[in-house]
């Protein structure tokens, strides 16, 4: 039985951590796993993450945004999810488009509508939508410390003021979005991945 699972939330909230855990916690499970990321994991998808992070890039209008995340997500979909999960295979996806949703719409001013970004989504996946999107929520301060640490990307280092809109905007998408669950990961490592493997064991056979 396949298995698409988002793991989505804002920077420093562990996302990358807790996806390459919970990928390695279903491979004990005898299960196959395709771990990736957005933007990423195809050729375009990396060249486009590249243009959308790199500090060089500048400012880019939220529609010009959505619009290069969603092709992206389009030849990830394409390329490596809709075909992993034609084997039976499980996927496990660093963000997804509740990011879209959020920083394109929810926390940008003046941000995008909201039910435009929802069919842009709708229209890149089709009907390899995910089963479940786990999304990290962790304060914003919280979050700014843990990256304190790291070389910050282009929308990294925008204003606190953003980063707090984000967490809110990420928040209210959880709320917007059935398949959505909203996991605390302002507590230590193992009790999220707890949680997550926990909503996910519930959704496998």
């Amino acid at each position: 039985m396949s298995l698409y699972v988002q793991i989505d939330g804002a920077d420093g909230c562990g996302k990358s951590s807790q996806a390459a855990a919970l990928a390695d916690w279903l491979r004990s499970q005898a299960r196959s796993v395709l771990h990736v990321r957005e933007p990423g994991s195809t050729p375009v998808g990396e060249a486009l993450r590249q243009l959308l992070l790199s500090p060089a890039t500048g400012h880019l209008q939220p529609v010009t945004e959505a619009l290069l995340f969603s092709a992206a997500r389009a030849e990830l979909v394409a390329q490596q999810i809709a075909p992993a999960l034609a084997r039976s295979e499980c996927v496990v996806a660093e963000r997804g488009y509740l990011s879209t949703l959020v920083y394109q719409a929810l926390a940008a001013a003046p941000g995008l509508d909201v039910d435009w970004v929802f069919d842009l989504t709708r229209r890149v996946h089709g009907a390899c939508l995910p089963d479940v999107v786990l999304v990290l929520d962790v304060a914003a301060d919280v979050a700014a410390a843990r990256r304190a640490d790291r070389r910050l990307d282009r929308i990294e280092a925008r204003p606190f003021a953003y980063h707090e809109r984000v967490r809110a905007g990420f928040q209210r998408a959880t709320a917007l979005e059935p398949r959505a669950r909203l996991v605390d990961a302002g507590r230590p490592f193992d009790a999220v991945q707890a949680d997550l493997r926990a909503i996910v064991a519930r959704l496998l056979p």
